[in-house]
């Protein structure tokens, strides 16, 4: 009887030991997990963060060549100027890139409003920082260069993904990269789906909406969804309006022929000929 007793006491004590030691084991291994995911979690955000931080850009050799900078996470105000045209630059040495916003929804961004671009962060461009331009400078009759006159740039413009300060990244629209041009002879087309109309181009003093390619320039054929019409001269109208498809593709090379002199020397910018000379851009209303 007694042994009886006491083999149940041992057993008794035996599973208790045993249980402690599992809720031991237990109570070790649940920091250990949610150590792991904490530091899962900053690598992610380590990651990110890296991803996010300005890249270095290379420092331009020479008047001929300069790279594109890095506007992610650049206040949209702080971004190049205003120039005379209403239309955003920015500077590359002699030379300059137009300035494009857009917007996930399509809206208008204005760029000749400093206080409305405050409101927006950068965060994302078509073309990637350190992406080369080169510039070619016009030339005196001797056939020297003038020191900074700029004939043709192999970038003309960088189109910015912008948000509101604070709100999550959307998908950015326009975020085709655009070929460099290798001579002033070729141009590729611009990607304008997903562009409020009103940052297509610039309206000409035809009153038609067209946009500079080098020395030449492309009309716009402008086709409302709905059969609507559009006043092209009004750029308030314009902005009520968003790009859904375009007639040809983005980076399709468009060639210049250039006009001659009497002695069969050419002219720096007279545009002769082009092989595109008009787009038709598709677009349908804005919150329709």
């Amino acid at each position: 009887m007694k042994g009886t007793i006491m083999k149940q006491a041992i057993i008794a004590a035996t599973s208790a030991a045993m249980l402690a030691l599992a809720l031991t084991l237990a109570g070790c291994a649940a920091p250990q997990d949610q150590q792991s995911n904490v530091e899962q979690k900053v690598s992610e955000a380590q990651q990110e963060t890296a991803v996010q931080q300005s890249e270095s850009i290379k420092p331009s050799p020479d008047k001929y060549t300069w790279y594109v900078k890095d506007y992610r996470g650049m206040n949209a105000a702080s971004v190049g100027y205003t120039a005379l045209d209403e239309l955003r630059h920015d500077r590359y040495g002699d030379g300059t890139l137009g300035i494009v916003y857009v917007s996930a929804d399509g809206s208008y961004i204005n760029p000749t409003d400093e206080e409305s671009l405050k409101q927006y962060v950068v965060y994302d461009q078509n073309l990637k920082p350190n992406t080369e331009i080169k510039l070619e400078f016009l030339k005196q009759e001797d056939g020297t260069e003038y020191d900074n006159l700029v004939a043709s740039e192999s970038q003309e413009e960088v189109v910015l993904a912008v948000k509101k300060i604070g709100e999550a990244d959307a998908t950015a629209p326009c975020m085709t990269a655009i070929d460099s041009s290798p001579d002033k002879y070729t141009r590729a087309l611009r990607d304008y789906v997903g562009r409020n109309l009103a940052s297509c181009g610039y309206i000409s003093m035809a009153g038609s909406l067209a946009d500079h390619y080098g020395s030449g320039y492309i009309t716009m054929n402008v086709l409302s969804g709905d059969g609507s019409y559009i006043e092209l001269d009004d750029k308030d109208s314009l902005a009520d309006y968003v790009v859904v498809g375009q007639s040809m593709q983005p980076n399709t090379m468009i060639t210049m022929e250039f006009s001659k002199k009497a002695d069969g020397t050419e002219y720096d910018n007279l545009v002769s000929s082009q092989s595109v000379k008009s787009l038709d851009l598709k677009v349908v209303k804005l919150n329709s």
